[in-house]
């Protein structure tokens, strides 16, 4: 009878040992999947692509996973799958999921194996907005008020990537105020020359990402026609003909005469008097785009695209109102460079000039910006590699409207969801 009675204790306790074992055995899956998880969202956020992020997390995944079953395992076993992750992102608010599932082997029930499945879901939510970003994550002085600039953007945030110990730097008599500064490196500033609405500025922080990276740019077509435009108005004008479908421009202008030019692909674009643009899409291609120091625009819904290596030079002398657009694909921005475009830019207006629009250079080497330092201030967002301020300029925080509710936020913190 005791014999008999042993068959089925022994098949019970060799069930409980399964069932532990297999219990165990998901803990250690959902433990390395939640750190997986984990590190792919900061990777995707910080600027790797899918591919980069999601073999990373498989590095971390499996190397975890054999970390607890106490081998050496660093790679998928061939019988085991990759990790598979599917990444989402809205503006800077970044969520990554992944699943996996194995069959797990009982170690007295052989025949009886079953599938263990987890699932994880981490997230990066954005933190507070800024009004200006430099990319760059090594260079000194990626973002630098100098001389005796006055720069104010209360109510949003100025982010370094940079890594330097003067990723930040206020010098000569210059001023900041500013709701707060973040770079992973650190901040040179006399206290006097710094206003914070915050505690204290932000070193050692995450890098932000760039928003846009994944915005697609415009192709340039076919170059417009500057003939007829007048001289005196825009570089390679002529007097006798068509102003590229807009009329003619007489050989004697009368006071006050303004040149109206229309959306369109141009090689060159060098603005010398008054001139008006229509609505739309200004294409660079290769050339320069230049406000000379007499020239007068004013354009409403407007986007300069700098594509193809074209540079752009706005000297303090000219007087110009633009506005971006708020519709379309590129609602809210400005002015736009390429990706590969690591030209730098000056862009200075005089007292009475106003630039309404997110200013997108992101590779470009640096931009010297001096605005509009009027209190009533501008929305105007500003993304490059570096930026440098050479005058007085004040920005908007609430500019939902102009902006087209495009932000530029500081990266928070990141949490498991699921």
């Amino acid at each position: 009878m005791t014999a008999l009675a042993m068959v089925p204790l022994l098949g019970a306790a060799s069930v409980a040992v399964d069932f532990t074992n297999a219990r165990f055995e998901a803990d250690k899956l959902q433990e390395s999947l939640d750190t997986a998880v984990l590190a792919a969202v900061r990777l995707y956020g910080e600027g790797s692509s899918e591919e980069e992020a999601t073999q990373l997390a498989n590095e971390m995944f499996f190397g975890n996973l054999a970390l607890f079953r106490g081998t050496e395992e660093t790679t998928p076993p061939a019988e085991l799958p990759s990790l598979h992750i599917v990444y989402a992102q809205a503006g800077q608010g970044v969520m990554a999921t992944g699943d996996y599932a194995l069959n797990y082997q009982p170690v007295f029930l052989t025949r009886l194996s079953f599938p263990i499945s987890r699932r994880s879901a981490a997230a990066r939510q954005p933190d507070k907005e800024a009004c200006i970003l430099a990319l760059n994550p090594t260079a000194d002085r990626a973002f630098e008020v100098s001389g005796s600039s006055t720069v104010d953007t209360s109510g949003c945030t100025i982010t370094a990537n940079s890594r330097s110990s003067e990723a930040i730097y206020v010098g000569g008599s210059g001023t900041l105020k500013t709701e707060c500064l973040y770079t992973p490196g650190k901040v040179s500033a006399l206290p006097s020359s710094i206003d914070l609405e915050c505690d204290k500025a932000g070193e050692g922080t995450s890098p932000a990402s760039d928003p846009f990276k994944r915005k697609v740019m415009p192709e340039a077509g076919f170059w417009v026609d500057l003939g007829g435009c007048g001289q005196t108005f825009v570089g390679n004008g002529g007097g006798n003909g068509d102003c590229n479908g807009m009329g003619k421009t007489p050989n004697k202008v009368p006071d006050g005469y303004t040149v109206t030019l229309k959306p369109g692909t141009y090689h060159d674009l060098e603005i010398k008097g008054n001139v008006k643009l229509q609505p739309g899409n200004y294409l660079i291609d290769g050339g320069t785009l230049k406000f000379t120091s007499q020239s007068v625009i004013t354009g409403d819904q407007v986007t300069f695209f700098l594509l193809n290596g074209a540079q752009i030079d706005i000297h303090g002398g000219s007087t110009f109102n633009v506005t971006a657009p708020t519709s379309g694909t590129w609602a809210g921005f400005s002015i736009v460079a390429d990706r590969n475009n690591t030209a730098s830019a000056v862009i200075t207006g005089n007292s009475n000039s106003h630039l309404n629009g997110i200013i997108y250079m992101p590779a470009a080497e640096e931009i010297e910006y001096a605005g509009n330092g009027a209190t009533t201030g501008e929305c105007v967002r500003i993304i490059a590699q570096k930026i440098t301020m050479i005058g007085n300029s004040t920005f908007k925080l609430d500019c939902k409207a102009e902006l087209a509710n495009n932000e530029i936020n500081n990266p928070g913190a990141i949490r498991l969801i699921e």
